[in-house]
């Protein structure tokens, strides 16, 4: 049925206070997460309410915002204009990086476009489902709610000020739901649409809702009755009252003390160009103090390095085919060296001497005369590692016994830490045959057991408490430092050499050119993770932060064939010839490729979680709009079939279930006739009359009659809607 223009009218105004509601959501997000474009963003919610007010079909909708879409992405993350040949390489560059990202689980690298898509999308997800609150339910109450909580919430918790939003959004939601509830007793009290007798009711309210508003606004409050509840949770997560106010994210030098809650900075530290995705390192510590890492006395030698000398570390290096150059352009020039894994050696424009300390293997950058220097660029060369499987899965534990004393400075444990960490350690690696598999063990642990990564809610350790012990059996909680800390006093327990390192996280992901990415490292990158030592492979890295994904390189080189299989050949049989061997050699990757898929499918576990409660939402959601979706999809189904009086007959039995579905039943002994008139007196037509008298026609053999089926279909097609609306 086609809108009335007082209905249009009526819509037309409530959409225009959803536009100002929803302008409140969007405000508070653009301020905290530091975002532009706040006017595109506004205009896409106009453009998807206009839609929606004009009730455009779905598909064309749906073909103008992802239009709009696609021009904001590239007009905002494009160099190139939006209508150049760039354009179209651009934006499948930035599908297929995200969509790698996805697949591979490193959700942390997915771009600013990609979020910007997905944002723009639970835009148009949310305005879909308040169209559907306004136009069908009559009740804004549910949003109106949601807007406040949202306000309030970061009001309280956040540096936003939401006073003013507040207001604005009370008002307006008493309104809205004002109008709806005035719309809604309209309907259920079957009054026509007199506009007029509509706004006699309305316009009290209007004034009712301004007056009390305004005079609230303006009369004066008395305090807050209940505390501030922020210092109250700050206090129960051990943040206050230790003489410690919050720091700042960023690199620092003193990690003697670590734990409390951190303040964000996203002030860009360097871009990093290369070919390949780094954690970009600085240094190591080797002395954990029950509070922090220190690093000890003991061999403090110091090597100069030239520009463009190999520079030694205790990392391997990969091959020399695979050297490659990474170009560091300085925002914030440090006095130290950025290092990458691989790493080889540096080159810079300026005469510069790099001393590293062969302790920490920190690198810093001096002039001749020994003066530091803050070098502007420099370029790196590195050849990145690939680790063997097969290598790995011989580094049994017994091999641990035969390291020399060098690392014993890597096993180093305070005395007064806890024995239930020493007992966690053990617990953890006790399914483990190899050193690589335990250390494996203790990374993946803090995945699966309860710990959750924030940088504003960790605590800090008491005078007589231990900084791991606390995050592993009290807290739970914590960010880089936390976790790194405690993976490596659990592998030190274990007897497994293990050292903390300090540096940079990879970064933002920016455009590709030539096969080179930006990188945009910031302040809030500064990251700590761990090196394990493994027998037969060396130092390793590995990352034990939740929502951090490592960059190690691993060949997974093991055969699929056991010895036992290999070495057992029967007396008779003939060696394979080489189509049999490929053919061998195909089936094993496949089942190595299928065995690798459901390995990666397992590790998703809230994937499938998530997923399982959708589908479960969505059936139920369909259940109980099965009154409308049900006799949609027929309608869509008879329109493609021809009219004659077989589909007819079958649509005519859809008719009555659908009839029955919102309770117009046809009761026992009631004739069709006397039904058709019950039908039409509720849907207030007369086309079920019609419809029913062709039917009797056909099923009771009465004198033939030329019969329109285009006609009938109408008909049937007119009563299906009136049931939906």
């Amino acid at each position: 049925m086609k809108q009335s223009v007082a209905e249009f009218l009526e819509l037309a105004v409530a959409y225009l206070i959803i536009f100002f509601i929803l302008r409140e959501w969007l405000v508070p997000i653009m301020q905290l997460t530091n975002t532009g474009g706040f006017q595109f963003f506004l205009v896409f919610i106009g453009l998807s309410l206009v839609l929606s007010l004009l009730q455009v079909h779905p598909l064309l909708s749906g073909v103008v915002k992802f239009g709009y879409i696609t021009w904001f992405i590239a007009y905002i993350y494009n160099d190139r204009p939006v209508l150049s040949s760039g354009t179209l390489p651009f934006l499948l560059s930035e599908w297929k990086w995200n969509m790698t990202a996805i697949l591979s689980g490193d959700f942390g690298q997915v771009s600013d476009a990609f979020r910007t898509v997905l944002f723009l999308i639970l835009i148009w997800m949310l305005i879909y489902l308040i169209h559907h609150w306004v136009s069908v339910k009559k009740n804004i109450f549910y949003f109106f709610g949601m807007t406040v909580f949202f306000i309030a919430t970061l009001d309280t918790f956040s540096d936003y000020d939401g006073k003013g939003a507040i207001v604005k959004v009370v008002v307006l939601g008493l309104i809205m739901t004002g109008v709806l509830f005035v719309k809604r007793l309209w309907l259920q009290a079957d009054a026509t649409s007199n506009i007029v007798e509509k706004w006699k009711v309305i316009i009290p309210m209007l004034v009712s809702v301004l007056l009390v508003s305004t005079v609230a606004f303006y009369l004066p409050k008395t305090g807050p009755t209940w505390a501030d509840p922020v210092p109250f949770i700050k206090g129960v997560t051990g943040q206050v009252g230790n003489g410690i106010g919050q720091k700042t994210v960023g690199y620092g030098e003193d990690d003697s003390q670590l734990g409390g809650p951190f303040q964000g900075d996203d002030t860009l530290v360097f871009t990093a160009t290369s070919r390949d995705r780094h954690y970009w390192r600085v240094e190591t510590k080797d002395t954990y103090t029950t509070k922090g890492w220190i690093v000890s006395e003991e061999g403090m030698n110091e090597v100069p390095y030239e520009s463009g000398m190999l520079i030694r570390t205790s990392l391997q290096v990969g091959s020399p085919e695979d050297e490659r150059q990474a170009q560091l352009e300085m925002d914030v020039p440090l006095p130290f060296l950025i290092q990458t894994y691989g790493f080889i050696g540096v080159s810079a424009q300026d005469s510069a001497l790099f001393v590293q300390n062969e302790q920490t293997e920190k690198v810093l950058i001096k002039q001749h005369n020994g003066e530091s220097l803050l070098l502007p660029s420099y370029s790196l060369s590195y050849s990145e590692p690939i680790y063997s499987m097969e290598q790995l899965q011989m580094s049994y534990t017994s091999t641990l016994e035969t390291l020399d004393a060098s690392f014993d400075r890597f096993l180093q444990l305070p005395d007064e830490l806890p024995i239930r960490v020493r007992d966690l350690a053990m617990t953890i690696i006790q399914d483990e045959s190899t050193v690589y598999d335990q250390i494996k063990a203790v990374e993946n642990y803090f995945k699966t057991n309860g710990f959750r990564y924030d940088k504003t809610e960790a605590a800090i350790p008491a005078e007589n408490q231990d900084y791991v012990d606390q995050f592993l059996f009290d807290t739970k909680v914590g960010y880089c430092d936390n976790f790194s800390t405690s993976m490596v006093v659990l592998l030190r327990s274990a007897g497994i050499p293990a050292r903390w390192v300090k540096g940079f996280a990879p970064g933002q992901p920016g455009t590709m050119s030539d096969g080179m990415r930006e990188y945009k490292v910031t302040n809030d990158n500064a990251h700590s993770w761990v090196e394990a030592y493994v027998p037969g492979a060396g130092w390793m890295e590995f990352e034990p932060t939740i929502g951090f994904t490592g960059n190690i390189n691993i060949d997974y080189d093991l055969s699929l064939d056991t010895p036992e299989q290999q070495e057992v050949i029967e007396p008779e049989q003939k060696p394979e010839q080489p189509q049999q061997q490929e053919a061998q050699k195909t089936q094993n990757r496949s089942t190595l490729s299928l065995d690798a898929i459901w390995t990666w499918l397992k590790k998703l576990t809230y994937v499938w979680v998530v997923l399982l409660v959708l589908l479960l939402i969505t059936a139920i959601t369909l259940f109980f709009q099965r009154k409308k979706w049900i006799p949609k999809m027929h309608v869509r189904a008879y329109r493609k079939k021809a009219a004659d009086w077989s589909s007819f007959d079958s649509s005519y039995h859809v008719l009555l279930k659908q009839l029955a579905r919102i309770g117009l039943r046809k009761r026992d002994g009631e004739t069709l006739r006397a039904f058709a008139e019950r039908v039409d007196a509720a849907l207030e037509t007369d086309e079920m009359q019609k419809l029913t008298a062709v039917y009797e026609q056909h099923v009771y053999g009465n004198e033939a009659q030329e019969i329109d089926f285009v006609k009938l279909k109408e008909s049937w097609e007119y009563l299906i809607n009136r049931t939906i609306s």
